[in-house]
């Protein structure tokens, strides 16, 4: 799961990355979030939200915040 900033439309997107391979199209990766289950299952087995919920407690959000106003900055 990438969030990326559109550098067309001035906007937030969320994409699908499958298979390790696709990226966001005139996008600049803001947040991404590896999701498929060997991310996860060591740790949470089956419970995918708690994986979720640990990733987003520990997000760097000044990091985050910091490529958004690059991306911004670009266009």
């Amino acid at each position: 799961m990438i969030l990326a900033y559109n550098l067309h439309t001035r906007s937030l997107h969320n994409h699908w990355a499958w298979d390790h391979m696709h990226g966001a199209a005139a996008g600049v990766p803001i947040l991404a979030l590896d999701i498929y289950e060997h991310s996860f299952h060591m740790d949470y087995g089956t419970q995918a939200a708690k994986y979720i919920d640990a990733c987003f407690r520990n997000l760097d959000w000044e990091a985050a915040d910091r490529r958004y106003a690059q991306a911004v900055g670009a266009t």
